[in-house]
């Protein structure tokens, strides 16, 4: 077990309190009384609700926080701006938002991706379905979160862990509202894909009671879509090809060509149901106790249906390259051309790995207590679970036709088209062959998190020295991953002939699907196909695997942070500065075997990995930080606000990065790759500064810049590398693959086939590795105006730049995933009953992960910009009527590879409607 070095004050952290120290000697005194005067002052609330209003509370929460922030409010109880939780957060200058089935679910920060940011619900984080620790929000329901904050510096009082922010969503709290309150929704979602309706509906109901010292709050939802998504996509382009035929020979050397390529129908059924309760009690005016629990339920039955094709390049009959990139333009794959990898065919690929079956719950108690006028406390503590419960559960089935193809990338979506499938037409169904089947593809991911917080805050009797804050920090994380699977390839190569009946193979329709691509082909029934082979002999066994780890990790942290209140002149001056140390403690523990053979199968192209014996595997590692933190605030006026930070943040290795296990993908010729972790690794580290300025000129108008740089070291990159594994069933003299693990070891052809002999096969493995450095800078800006006749816009850019960029000539193996410009407008109108807003968001093209873990190559996403409408109507001072729309001009996003003609996806999600009616009483 190794432990690391304890990181420590910069010289520019220490030249910071210096400046922040000679600025408050002037004056230390009128701006800490001017505060008291104005705390004694009686003040008149009168509530009031909508845009308007949400606003308000968000430049309020802003202004004074005391570290650069922004935010968004519920426009009422019940009543947040979008229907996700993301699709809000992404109007917030310098967030952006990646997406599943056209929902926002994860967040970017400043450019850092959603590893980098720390996600709480109410101050705490949660456990999380996904396999790293980036935080999924499309579990959550709108209808029950009253705000979110992006906290985008750090102070010591904050949990570590996010370098990009920190983003705390509130729920509704009983104590938050005098007295009985209902509110309700139902309303209709209409996709324009699949061209279905489907239902929502949500309620929440809060009561005080007892003098206002008891209060209880119970809110539902349940929401259900059901989805199409159109996608083509490749594994990725293999660069360095020959391409030869058996018939013209070579015909491109050093090319790039794809993989393969898929033309996707992915129609899901999604059901979210949520559930919260809320006990508040104040036993007296100085104690407040709040008991509260949740669950989540997200289910996502997904079927996919493909047309599929496999490229190889030395059965490439005609082709067309592009001599600036060497990327493959044109070609075909010609039955009758191979040179060893067989007859191409068209595939028909039925699967459901793209299923969730996600459950989330939690449960905390918090302790808020005056001790004394002058001492506060506030005791926290809280568990929660996570599962995506999918070992062995998925399914993957193939049936094929021998055949030729084309593929086209000329035009702006690529195309293939399939012998005999031209103008609507199918070949005749009896062409169908059996080939691969499988379960279990996917993992079961668990997560549990436990936390304590004790924190304090003193006030002292001092005009200068205002506040100090202090306490700990304890998480036990414990997070897991396992896989149950098998395969069956008794029937691969196309040789059997597909019981039609059986399975009810049958001709398949794409609605709406991509202008001028196949949009008619077959499919059938996956299940019925995995009874057949039951039946039949050849079932389908699904195993645990041994590549399955567990992951321990717990986190101490302490901190300090003081409050100063100086003049400058008459601006009043307000510097925290504190620091936060904290240590991890990582214990990994994996099952692994390694690879002892490659077999063939028979289909020429594709093997099956034998393995050796399971081993045990236990590893850890300890890193003690120390993260200083400076945050100065300058009142220049009152309603102009001057800030500036310098703070050290971390961000902990992705747990799935943490994982000494190795998965062994499936074998095919040329291709033999894997995947794996590092639990040595360090948590990326960064130095960082910011300078804002903020100016309220009007009642709920703002004009916000602010610049900001980090300075990350230890950067964690995800690498493809080659690693060579023995294979140790087979023996000399010509260690070709052992007959007793399969009858095919005995055929000339595994001589001359490389991956089929040898003492040694040549993997490649990507895996994660530290050791690079970054600066990226970056500036924000940021408007809010609301004109006298009801009309107001929000208007706001991210500008990101980095000091390391992948370009199409690049061969550097580091840059910084995901970062990227941004722009928001949204233009709204509020008057009387009536409401409307437009908005459109945009972010610019940036690269999506620098290795594709396939082959290494880049995956890059274009430009994607999305307009969003909504409108409501106050038909009662309790019943509304609301229209939404999602993504209306149905923009698709799209990847390229390494050059922005090799095309790695398109994907269409289509848009959304929705028309409800909502109550509140």
């Amino acid at each position: 077990m190794s432990t690391k070095g304890i990181t420590t004050f910069g010289k520019r952290t220490t030249i910071a309190l210096a400046i922040a120290g000679a600025l408050g000697s002037v004056n230390g005194v009128s701006a800490a009384e001017a505060e008291t005067q104005a705390n004694e002052q009686t003040i008149e609330v009168i509530a009031v609700k909508g845009i308007r209003s949400s606003l308000k509370n968000s430049m309020a929460d802003k202004k004074s926080a005391s570290v650069v922030s922004d935010g968004i409010s519920a426009e009422d109880l019940g009543k947040f701006p979008d229907l996700n939780v993301a699709e809000s957060l992404q109007r917030i200058t310098g967030v952006s938002i990646d997406r599943s089935g056209g929902e926002g679910q994860a967040v970017t920060v400043r450019g850092f991706g959603p590893q980098f940011n720390t996600v709480l619900v109410n101050g705490r984080q949660l456990a999380t379905d996904s396999a790293g620790r980036e935080f999924n929000f499309d579990i959550l329901a709108a209808d029950q979160i009253t705000g979110a904050n992006v906290y985008k510096t750090s102070s010591a009082s904050m949990q570590e862990g996010g370098i990009g922010g920190t983003v705390d969503v509130t729920t509704a709290r009983p104590f938050d509202y005098s007295g009985f309150q209902l509110v309700g929704s139902v309303k209709g979602m209409y996709e324009s894909l699949s061209e279905e309706i489907s239902p929502s509906v949500s309620g929440l109901i809060s009561n005080t009671f007892n003098d206002e010292t008891m209060g209880v709050l119970l809110a539902v939802s349940h929401q259900e879509r059901q989805v199409q998504i159109n996608q083509i996509n490749t594994a990725g382009w293999r660069g360095g090809q020959t391409i030869s035929n058996s018939r013209d020979g070579v015909l491109f050397t050093n090319a790039y060509i794809p993989r393969n390529w898929d033309q996707i129908v992915d129609q899901q059924d999604r059901t979210r149901t949520n559930g919260s309760l809320v006990f508040q009690y104040a036993p007296s005016d100085d104690v407040s106790i709040t008991l509260d629990g949740f669950i989540s339920k997200f289910e996502v039955d997904s079927e996919v249906t493909d047309l599929a094709s496999w490229f190889e390049p030395d059965r490439v009959g005609n082709a067309s390259i592009d001599p600036a990139t060497g990327t493959l333009l044109t070609f075909s794959q010609d039955v009758g051309l191979h040179q060893g990898s067989g007859d191409p065919a068209t595939d028909f690929v039925s699967h459901t790995r793209n299923s969730r079956d996600v459950t989330n719950s939690g449960v905390g108690l918090n302790v808020k207590w005056d001790i004394t006028d002058q001492l506060k406390a506030n005791f926290d503590v809280s568990n929660s679970n996570a599962e995506n419960d999918r070992a062995g559960r998925d399914r993957f089935n193939v049936v094929g036709m021998t055949n030729s193809y084309e593929f086209d990338g000329t035009g702006g979506t690529p195309t293939v088209i399939h012998g005999g499938f031209e103008n609507g037409n199918l070949p005749d169904a009896g062409l169908s062959r059996l080939h691969y089947n499988e379960k279990g593809n996917q993992f079961t991911d668990e997560d549990e998190i436990t936390e304590f917080k004790a924190d304090f805050e003193y006030s002292p009797d001092s005009l200068v020295f205002t506040k100090a804050k202090f306490g700990l920090y304890r998480q036990e994380r414990e997070k897991s991953s396992y896989q149950i699977f098998g395969s069956q390839c008794q029937f691969c190569g196309y040789g059997t002939p597909a019981p039609n009946e059986a399975i009810n193979f049958r001709p398949y329709t794409a609605n709406n699907y991509f202008s001028g691509l196949i949009d008619t082909f077959y499919t059938y029934d996956g299940d019925a196909m995995v009874d057949y082979l039951a039946a039949e002999g050849y079932p389908i066994t699904p195993t645990l695997q041994n590549n399955r780890y567990t992951i321990n990790e717990d986190v101490s942290s302490l901190y300090m942070n003081f409050t100063f209140v100086y003049d400058v002149g008459d601006m009043p001056l307000t510097v925290d500065l504190g620091a936060r140390y904290s240590t991890t403690d990582v214990e990994v523990s994996a099952v692994q075997s390694y690879i002892s053979d490659v077999v063939p199968t028979s289909d020429a192209t594709l093997f099956q990995n034998i393995y050796g014996p399971a081993t045990n595997i236990t590893q850890g590692t300890t890193y003690s930080n120390l993260l200083p933190s400076v945050n100065v605030k300058l009142d220049l006026q009152d309603d102009m606000v001057l800030r500036f930070a310098m703070y050290d943040s971390l961000t902990r290795p992705t747990m799935s990065q943490l994982s000494p296990a190795t998965n062994f993908n499936e074998p095919r010729r040329q291709n033999l790759t894997a995947s794996g972790g590092n639990p040595s690794l360090e948590p990326f580290r960064s130095e960082n500064w910011d300078i804002s300025y903020e100016w309220y000129y009007d009642d709920a108008s703002i004009f916000s810049f602010a610049f900001f740089s980090k300075e990350v070291d230890d950067f964690i990159v995800t690498l493809t590398g080659d690693e060579t594994y023995q294979m140790t069933d087979r023996t000399g003299p010509d260690f070709n693959c052992s007959t007793a693990n399969s009858d095919l070891c005995s055929d000339p052809v595994v001589g001359t086939t490389e991956e089929l002999n040898g003492q040694s096969e040549q993997y490649t493995v990507t895996r994660p590795r530290n050791g690079e450095s970054a600066r990226i800078t970056g500036y924000e800006v940021a408007l809010t105006h609301i004109f006298d006749n009801g009309f107001g816009v929000t208007a706001n850019a991210t500008v990101v730049d980095s000091n390391v960029t992948v370009d199409a000539n690049s061969t550097q193996s580091f840059a910084l995933e995901g970062l990227g410009n941004s722009q928001n407008l949204i233009v709204f109108y509020e008057q009387d009953n009536f409401q409307a807003r437009v908005a459109f968001n945009n972010r610019e093209g940036f690269l999506r992960q620098l290795d594709n873990g396939f082959n290494g190559e880049p995956i890059n996403t274009e430009t994607f910009g999305q307009w969003d409408i909504s409108a409501s109507y106050d038909i009662t001072e309790h019943v509304s009527v609301f229209v939404e729309g999602i993504n209306i001009t149905e923009e698709e996003l799209v990847q390229t590879g390494r050059f922005a003609n090799q095309i790695y996806s398109v994907e269409d999600n289509g848009s959304r409607y929705s028309l409800g009616v909502r109550g509140k009483f």
